[in-house]
């Protein structure tokens, strides 16, 4: 019985890693990794959570088919960001104070796609949507459950300290984010799946 489990602990630790690395792997453009991210999380939840499927082939089908939806969303995120840091060193050169109003709201705007992203590509891993609505849902989800999307954040955050402080261990943590992340996700998921009884439901399992 304990060498069972300590088998399946090991091989849920193996393939958290694996998948992991093939995140890493199809993030190493930097252009894809909306595409890898969105395959890294339905791999995760399904063949690791659920034990259904293949990891390596379920994350290379989710990259596969949402590889232009995840590229255009990330490509936006990323637009989004330079605008706001072109807008900060504009307001700094115009001679902006520090503590003003208008300095901070500037900041705290660049903070939405980290509040974001666990949604954008958690849904686009889950459900067909147009490109407006995907983003318009995943910010509804994200406004209405804003203690999660805080969690989520923090958890991200938490990873690109980690990863900043020790970047050996960036092989190995976004398995273990995405996994951490999932267990948040999943619950507001559930709902809107429920219904869904199309082909193989596993995720209403």
């Amino acid at each position: 019985m304990r060498e069972g489990r300590l088998h399946a602990v090991l091989t849920a630790v193996i393939d958290v890693i694996w998948a992991g690395l093939l995140w890493l792997f199809c993030s190493l453009p930097v252009l894809t990794l909306g595409a890898s991210s969105t395959a890294l999380y339905y791999a995760v939840v399904k063949c690791i959570r659920h034990e259904r499927g293949s990891l390596t082939k379920s994350f290379f089908r989710a990259f596969r088919e949402n590889f232009r939806q995840g590229t255009l969303l990330w490509l936006l995120l990323v637009l989004y960001v330079l605008i706001g840091l072109t807008n900060a060193y504009a307001l700094g050169s115009m001679g902006i104070e520090r503590g003003s109003a208008l300095y901070y709201l500037v900041r705290l705007l660049l903070l939405l796609p980290l509040l974001l992203f666990p949604w954008l590509f958690a849904f686009l891993s889950r459900f067909q949507n147009s490109l407006g609505g995907t983003l318009k849902f995943s910010a509804y989800l994200a406004l209405r459950h804003f203690g999660v999307t805080l969690l989520l954040a923090a958890e991200l955050a938490g990873f690109g300290l980690i990863v900043w402080l020790i970047p050996p261990l960036l092989p190995l943590l976004p398995g273990v984010l995405c996994l951490l992340m999932s267990l948040s996700i999943e619950p507001v998921f559930r709902p809107l799946t429920a219904d869904q009884n199309e082909g193989d439901a596993w995720y209403n399992e």
